[in-house]
């Protein structure tokens, strides 16, 4: 028959460090998890990603210097130690402990979040993922981008996708011997005729300048964000077949160049 009661005394100490560690394990992971899903409710998803790492390490650490006093380590010397090691491999490693406190300024700063669509410095795309020590982005033309967080932090940063409308601007040139008015009233038709375009704020047409070979005009309108690209191309089609329709010219970039006082030459540039 087995004597259990020896076994446990013979072996007492590596069944409750087994103990300690299994419980340990799971109870980091729960623990972990719940306080993760707690920040992500009340602070966002990468908030929450990086709570429950830090919790998850913490009582992992926890559960190891557990599992060492029960087998009379000293503690204390084994945490001077690993502390001395940190200075050291900090030392070593100052552009990652530079990527990680960046990393904290983005999370107390939040210019964006998972999920959003934003522009770093010239490269746009999507949120992947908010890390201690890189931002992942996947770019509109769907590949994938690493960013050390200490560049994100240092950078512009435009967020495409933090408010619901957009200003969109059409710039139209037409040429200098056309009626402004006429042109005007032909761009407020196409405006007026499609619907994605938002009344308020009210869509405006302003003359902005003399161009180098026409009179420029903007057309400027708010629409929901995700429709940008479908009306730009409906504004731009639409006001194309009302100018060709009313015979309104749209110019190339041309030059003249005098020789003398009563020479001159045409000079057409495309």
């Amino acid at each position: 028959m087995i004597d259990f009661y020896n076994i446990y005394a013979q072996y007492s100490t590596e069944l409750k460090a087994i103990l300690i560690l299994v419980t340990g394990m799971i109870a980091s992971k729960l623990i972990s998890s719940v306080s993760g899903n707690i920040a992500t409710a009340k602070l966002g998803s990468h908030i929450g990603g990086i709570t429950r790492n830090v919790v998850f390490y913490v009582l992992i650490l926890a559960t190891i210097i557990s599992v060492l006093a029960e087998f009379k380590i000293n503690v204390t010397g084994v945490l001077a130690a690993a502390g001395i090691m940190g200075i050291v491999i900090g030392f070593a490693a100052q552009t990652s402990v530079s990527n990680i406190i960046s990393g904290f300024f983005l999370i107390a700063d939040k210019p964006f979040e998972i999920g959003e669509a934003i522009e770093i410095d010239g490269q746009a795309g999507y949120v992947l993922d908010i890390g201690l020590l890189s931002t992942k982005i996947r770019t509109f033309d769907n590949r994938y981008m690493r960013i050390p967080n200490s560049t994100v932090a240092n950078t512009r940063i435009i967020n495409i996708s933090r408010y619901e409308i957009r200003r969109l601007d059409i710039p139209v040139g037409i040429a200098f011997k056309e009626n402004i008015q006429k042109a005007v009233e032909k761009i407020d038709s196409v405006l007026k005729s499609n619907e994605n375009i938002l009344m308020e704020p009210e869509p405006m047409i302003i003359i902005t300048k003399f161009g180098e070979s026409s009179i420029d005009l903007e057309a400027r309108v708010w629409i929901q964000r995700k429709k940008l690209f479908d009306v730009r191309s409906e504004l731009i089609m639409g006001i194309k077949t009302a100018f060709d329709e009313a015979g309104i010219e749209i110019p190339f970039p041309h030059r003249t160049v005098y020789f003398g006082d009563d020479k001159k030459v045409g000079i057409k540039r495309k």
